[in-house]
């Protein structure tokens, strides 16, 4: 199989299983972070088919995890202990996408060496600092970035219209756009520390704005 017809594959499989997850990880985030991954990558001299197919799986992981919440219809401790009690290898994002990215590149005879790379890079985008490899750390940077700046607004509003209509728009900023200051920093390739630094800039302008609107300050 051709690499074009593999990432083909993906999207097929993304359109069929994720595209309906509403609260900010269906496949539109992982075909954001796949791009902003692969620009970060080119810059950083990485590999960058291996980074466009583990970032467009990474999040695949919350497939399961989000029909499983849904069908239990319980209080999120409730479903998280029995998925681990009783249906899951993990309730680890990051391990469980793993998992189903192996099966399927394997179901695919995608070369075993990469898809293992592939599963690594997807374990490792849930562990904070511990990327072991540089296409692990630009995935994980790009999954970061999509915290910070308008992309993260937008999936701020998106995800009370999905889940907390009976809030107004006021909640957003306490809620899902303040304590974003340490993201930056905490990114790990300096192309990404140079992209997060602006949007973070954006944000703070966007939220002191909307403050002082809800304020008549202006």
């Amino acid at each position: 199989m051709e690499y074009s017809q593999l990432i083909e594959r993906i999207n097929a499989f993304l359109e069929t299983y994720q595209a309906d997850l509403s609260y900010c990880h269906g496949a539109d985030h992982a075909r954001r972070v796949a791009r902003l991954a692969m620009k970060i990558g080119a810059v950083e001299n990485a590999d960058c088919q291996l980074i466009e197919i583990a970032a467009l799986l990474h999040d695949i992981g919350n497939v399961p995890l989000g029909w499983s919440k849904l069908a239990l219809g319980k209080d999120e401790n409730d479903f998280i202990d029995f998925l681990e009690l009783y249906v899951l290898p993990s309730t680890d994002h990051g391990e469980l996408g793993a998992l189903i990215a192996e099966r399927f590149l394997e179901r695919l005879s995608w070369p075993d060496a990469q898809t293992q790379h592939v599963k690594q890079i997807i374990s490792e985008h849930t562990k904070g600092a511990e990327q072991t490899t540089l296409e692990s750390r630009i995935v994980s940077d790009a999954d970061k970035l999509e915290l910070l700046g308008a992309t993260w607004i937008a999936r701020a509003f998106q995800r009370t219209s999905a889940f907390d209509r009976r809030l107004g728009i006021e909640s957003v900023p306490e809620r899902f756009l303040s304590g974003k200051e340490i993201l930056p920093n905490a990114l790990h390739t300096e192309t990404a520390k140079k992209m997060g630094t602006e949007r973070y800039r954006f944000l703070v302008s966007f939220s002191e704005q909307f403050q002082h609107e809800l304020n008549l300050e202006t």
